[in-house]
């Protein structure tokens, strides 16, 4: 599994674009598109965890924060930033039923089950 993050960041001030994901799967292969919110400039997303429950499949994705770059001196760098990410990965040994993607983060929103965005296909 995969996670890209685009470079095209946009500074979302009013906090007004949406988070989001999309699920695409092909055989055996998914890629998720997402965007969502982080806190400064040089802040990333990680995969967090990946879970199979029984026949679903989960892919966490949330927010990691880069200390290196969280300093007053970085005053443009305070967000919240918008920001493109893709996903991509494939089933081994079968595919499951479903599969679910969560974004989390401190600015993240959405009705994920547990906040924050998510998604979910069955297949």
């Amino acid at each position: 599994m995969t996670l890209s993050i685009s470079t095209d960041r946009t500074w979302d001030f009013l906090g007004t674009e949406p988070d989001e994901l999309s699920i695409s799967v092909k055989d055996d292969r998914f890629t998720v598109d997402g965007r969502g919110h982080l806190e400064w400039d040089c802040d990333r997303f990680a995969l967090a965890h990946i879970l199979v429950d029984d026949r679903t499949a989960e892919v966490y994705v949330e927010a990691a924060p880069n200390d290196a770059c969280r300093t007053s001196d970085n005053d443009e760098g305070r967000g919240p930033w918008l920001t493109p990410f893709t996903v991509t990965g494939r089933f081994v040994g079968g595919r499951p039923d479903a599969l679910e993607v969560h974004l989390e983060g401190q600015y993240i929103e959405g009705d994920g089950p547990r906040g924050g965005a998510f998604a979910r296909t069955d297949l």
